[in-house]
């Protein structure tokens, strides 16, 4: 890069309308390696140290300074507002005296009600605001005030909690409009302000009890929808719904008590709206030390990404601040900011929670506000977590693609293995290809027509038809990108077109058993589409997922004996096929065993969830060549390129191209993993390694070991082939190694993200070398065993 000079590079929607022919896997992969780098949380335990500590300084704040959640003394600060607002407003609106009793008495005055007339129907001055709708500051109270201008009657429940209509009382009818603009403003105008002074109590009462007050909008409508039939039966401990609220209203259920259970003389909690709005009160003051936990955490991340970018971009004058990416620094909507906060929400609420248990105090002592913030810093966690799962979950799709795909990254893979490796080992011709995917798609019928289910066969066998007509559809489809032959078709053959074309192959060769075993492992029914969830997102499709159990899935014993049954016992030794599963199922179980059980099931099948699809025609996005250090082949511009799906079937079959020698197109028995990442030196090889994973090194490896103990080595009984294989294998864990030195080096010089991408780089292919080691051992134990007893015959 010269200067100044920037790269431009956008993400681009996939148009499904907008294909090649390419066959390109593994930039999918990268690039959903990427979106999950993105989603996953990059908090370290400087991190985790700083959140920690603050939601312990955040806790002892909470215990120290704010303490227990006080409902009369938030209510009393409450009716000092309320009072001033009142003697505020009476000013406003003409009052000369500056105390609340007269401001009270000038606007009960000023601004009368009808159905105040209606206080005895209603239960009287202690439950009459409660009882009758127009005294409840709500849309509901305001429709019901503008009721009784126009109907002249007042609306409420009875004492029972029934919805009572009565009439207006003759003298209160005097305040009811007498045309419509004057209803209209008696009904809102006067209504409002005669609220406000039955807000801090009646003329009477207002200076020395706080009077009765009115009812606050969560009381008013809780008790509103009391009289409709679905909440009126509700009970609440020993009393009714509407029992509950007025109690509630008129303070004796708030009320202190003595050892008798009575009530202590002058200590009712009134919850009206000066109540309502001391809950308020007391919510803020105990958020301030949630606010002060957040300010904490946002603060330290926000300066010390800052200082990272600062320090990256070798930042010197201000100038130079608009190198810093932005988007690391600012401390909100990314996962680090929500694990952070997590933890230090998760640390406050659990030092609240404990100090209210340990003192007794329980639910007056919780910190409300940090409990819900904590909440929702779970959610928050949560989401990310379940974004970077689906994630994976389509980006294992497509690693199952590339295992079980034949894939043109490995182009002139023979060359690159070495003279050894030639044609008639471990390679397919077009001809011999076309006989393993009519061996899959037979294989496959004889399933269908051989299932039989408690329940619902033919529903069971028609969607496994389903399943198999569009995978062949697929085949055809990608055959000509496969084989990088222009118009090139594949031939669905019938069964004894199949074992015709087996015949002139000289099915006595090698590449006949290794069909076999491809054959033996491809398990049909994975998913082959993806499809969008509630929120749009791509997930694979669950439209075959009813075929993935024991019950209505493939049979592998039945698949087994269909392959076994199917040739002349010429072709190979009778039980031959069972031989090959013993033997497949007997090395990854080893394998398993050392490696801790990556694989949980010998299934083929539980570890594939294949392949996306769009419309007729138009495959899904797709990436370039395999993996080569840092660089990928057809990187240019747009993270997505228009491709056509690859090629499916196989377990894992490895294409080469029309470039390979022989007229050989394919690599099958595992060795595709001798040769990727060749002819790119080392960092190829780690790149390769990383791509692969842990499950894929031991699903290739558990294959080629198969391959060599019972083709090459128990029927062909070359040692000298199987020795060069080993030695290929080997060779590739020490490229690998020695491409690990040189990412620890960098890794060691680097900081920030680069590092961590390095980091996990090297952990990706430390995974993979790990299982290539047990599986090198495993062969060179058998190889040797072999070697012995053929020497003693």
């Amino acid at each position: 890069m010269i200067g100044s000079e920037k790269i431009q590079v956008e993400m681009q929607q996939y148009d499904k309308a907008k294909f090649n022919s390419k066959v390109d896997l593994n930039q999918i992969i990268y690039d959903l390696n990427s979106q999950i780098d993105l989603l996953s949380s990059k908090s370290d335990s400087l991190d985790y140290l700083v959140s920690i500590g603050s939601g312990i300084l955040s806790g002892l704040l909470d215990i120290l300074w704010v303490g227990d959640f006080n409902l009369e003394r938030g209510r009393n600060i409450a009716g000092e507002e309320i009072n001033d607002f009142v003697i505020r407003t009476a000013k406003l609106l003409g009052c000369k005296n500056d105390d609340l009793t007269s401001a009270v008495k000038f606007l009960e005055k000023t601004f009368p009600i009808p159905s105040d007339g209606n206080t005895p129907q209603f239960g009287g001055g202690l439950q009459h605001h409660l009882r009758d709708f127009a005294h409840h500051p709500t849309i509901a109270g305001l429709m019901f005030s503008l009721m009784t201008q126009f109907t002249h009657k007042a609306y409420g429940t009875d004492i029972s909690g029934n919805f009572l209509t009565v009439d207006i009382t003759e003298k209160s009818s005097l305040f009811i409009g007498e045309d419509i603009p004057s209803k209209i403003f008696k009904g809102t105008i006067t209504w409002f302000f005669h609220l406000v002074s039955d807000v801090a109590g009646s003329s009477g009462s207002a200076s020395t009890t706080g009077g009765t007050g009115i009812p606050g909008p969560l009381l008013a409508l809780v008790k509103e929808l009391s009289v409709l039939d679905i909440f009126k039966n509700i009970n609440i401990g020993d009393h009714s719904l509407h029992e509950f609220l007025s109690k509630l209203f008129n303070g004796t259920l708030l009320a202190k008590r003595d050892e008798t259970n009575s009530i202590i003389k002058n200590s009712e909690l009134r919850f009206d709206l000066r109540g309502e709005l001391g809950v308020g009160i007391e919510i803020g003051r105990q958020s301030l030390p949630v606010i002060a936990n957040e300010c904490i955490v946002r603060s330290f991340y926000f300066i010390r990404r800052l200082a990272l970018e600062i320090k990256e971009n070798e930042v010197r004058t201000f100038s130079e601040l608009k190198e810093i990416d932005w988007e690391k620094v600012k401390p909100l909507n990314n996962p680090t900011m929500s694990r952070m906060l997590t933890v230090a929400t998760g640390v406050f609420t659990t030092i609240d929670v404990s100090e209210a248990f340990v003192t007794q105090k329980y639910w007056v002592a919780i910190n409300y506000p940090g409990v819900g913030r904590f909440a929702v810093a779970i959610g928050e966690d949560v989401s990310w977590c379940l974004k970077t799962r689906r994630i994976k979950k389509i980006k294992n799709m497509y690693e199952t693609i590339q295992r079980a795909t034949f894939d043109h990254s490995d182009n002139n893979l023979f060359d690159r293995i070495g003279a050894d490796m030639n044609t008639e080992n471990l390679g397919l011709t077009v001809e011999q290809i076309e006989i393993l995917y009519n061996l899959e798609y037979y294989k496959t019928l004889n399933d269908i027509r051989m299932t039989k289910t408690p329940v619902g066969t033919e529903k069971v066998k028609q969607l496994k038809h389903i399943w198999l007509r569009e995978w062949k559809n697929f085949i055809s489809k990608g055959f000509s990108s496969f084989l990088q032959i222009e118009n090139a078709e594949i031939q669905w053959l019938t069964v004894e077109e199949l074992v015709q074309k087996i015949e002139e192959n000289q099915p006595d060769n090698t590449w006949f058993r290794l069909v076999l075993l491809e054959a033996m492992l491809f398990e049909p029914y994975f998913p082959m589409e993806v499809e969008k969830d509630k929120s749009g997102n791509d997930k694979p499709s669950k439209k075959y997922k009813s075929l993935n159990n024991a019950i209505n899935g493939y049979n592998k014993a039945h698949g087994d004996h269909f392959i076994d049954m199917l040739f002349s016992e010429s072709y190979y030794p009778k039980g031959y096929i069972k031989r090959l599963r013993k033997s497949y199922n007997r090395v990854l179980l080893e394998l398993n065993e050392v490696l801790k059980s990556v694989i949980k099931t010998l299934s083929i099948t539980s570890v594939i969830t294949i392949m996306t699809v769009a419309t007729a025609g138009a495959f899904a996005p797709t990436i370039a060549t395999i993996l080569v250090g840092s660089s990928f082949s057809g990187l240019n511009g747009a993270a997505l390129t228009s491709a056509s799906l690859a090629y499916l079937g196989g377990g894992a079959v490895a294409a080469g191209g029309a470039g390979m020698a022989g007229g050989t197109f394919a690599i099958v028995g595992g060795g595709a993993i001798l040769g990727a990442g060749m002819g790119a030196g080392v960092g190829g090889a780690v790149g390769a390694a990383g791509l692969r994973g842990k499950q894929q090194t031991i699903l290739q490896s558990a294959k080629l070991l198969v391959s060599i103990r019972e083709i090459f080595l128990n029927d062909e009984h070359d040692i000298a082939y199987s020795k060069s294989v080993y030695e290929q294998y080997a060779q590739k864990i020490i490229e690998i190694e020695k491409g690990l030195v040189e990412l620890r080096a960098q890794s060691d010089e680097a900081t920030g993200d680069k590092k961590k991408q390095l980091q996990r780089k090297i952990k990706k292919a430390e995974e993979s070398i790990e299982a290539m080691k047990v599986a090198k051992n495993n062969l060179r134990k058998f190889m040797s065993s072999f070697e012995v007893g053929s020497n003693q015959e």
